[in-house]
């Protein structure tokens, strides 16, 4: 027993002695963590956002929408000041074609032939300028403006009937607006991305949200309009349809995006 007790005494003495002798001799080290790599002069950057959509050109309904990734190039002319430039794009087409019956009984032998063809998109470029306060490396505020300008179109053809029938239906708007926006942006570790936060508000104008039908049947051909807020299914003309329409629309709207950059030379 008096020897178990000696030697935990000594094996505990001489750990605290190694310990003692570990800390008395060891040396402070520091490591410097680099907080960035800021963009200059001369700098480009790739930007993607995505975010939530609070009204805009593709949402006039105002409802709250996340927004798919808005790819934009970034140009410093300055220290200070950045150019930018992105594309939104958005495409959907269908086409529908075959037999169909005449009777909802589905009569051999008695069909006729149906297309049904419709296609929509919206194509916008956003030129902006931006300018940032400071130079710091951490955290980067800026401010800035944009320019958003594009077309919306929609087209159909829609074939049926036994004397067939074809109605085509077609729209193109032209879209321009003007946007503000600020955003903070910090920098990851020594690499050349930034991570940050954007806030913008815009007004625009859109001309041209008009319908053409263009009918086609026995009895010759029949235009008509409509406004593409009352837009109904290809159809007869009726109390809503116009020989001559012109239709205006504003609106305005803002978004808020979470982004990242990459900046190189």
């Amino acid at each position: 027993m008096k020897k178990r007790l000696f030697l935990s005494a000594v094996l505990l003495l001489i750990g605290g002695a190694l310990a003692m002798a570990q800390i008395s001799t060891g040396e402070p080290s520091a490591v410097k963590v680099k907080t960035g790599n800021r963009p200059d002069k001369g700098t480009f950057g790739l930007y993607v956002g995505g975010g939530m959509d609070f009204g805009s050109f593709i949402n006039r309904e105002n409802n709250n929408r996340y927004v798919l990734p808005l790819v934009n190039l970034k140009y410093y002319f300055t220290d200070k000041v950045e150019g930018r430039i992105g594309l939104d794009f958005y495409r959907h087409d269908i086409n529908i074609g075959g037999k169909k019956f005449t009777t909802a009984e589905a009569q051999e032998g008695d069909t006729y032939k149906y297309v049904n063809n419709a296609g929509n998109g919206n194509m916008m470029l956003w030129p902006g300028i931006a300018y940032h306060f400071t130079n710091k490396n951490i955290l980067d505020v800026y401010v800035g403006a944009e320019l958003p300008i594009g077309l919306t179109s929609a087209s159909s053809k829609l074939v049926t009937g036994d004397p067939s029938v074809t109605t085509k239906r077609s729209m193109n708007a032209f879209n321009v607006g003007l946007g503000a926006f600020v955003g903070l942006q910090a920098f990851i570790g020594n690499l050349p991305l930034a991570i940050g936060l954007e806030y913008g508000l815009y007004g625009a104008y859109s001309i041209g949200n008009k319908v053409k039908n263009v009918r086609t049947d026995d009895n010759g051909k029949k235009v008509w309009y409509e406004s593409l807020l009352n837009a109904g299914n290809p159809g007869a003309p009726n109390a809503d349809n116009f020989e001559k329409l012109h239709v205006g629309e504003g609106y305005m709207g803002n978004q808020l995006r979470l982004t990242l950059s990459y900046y190189f030379k």
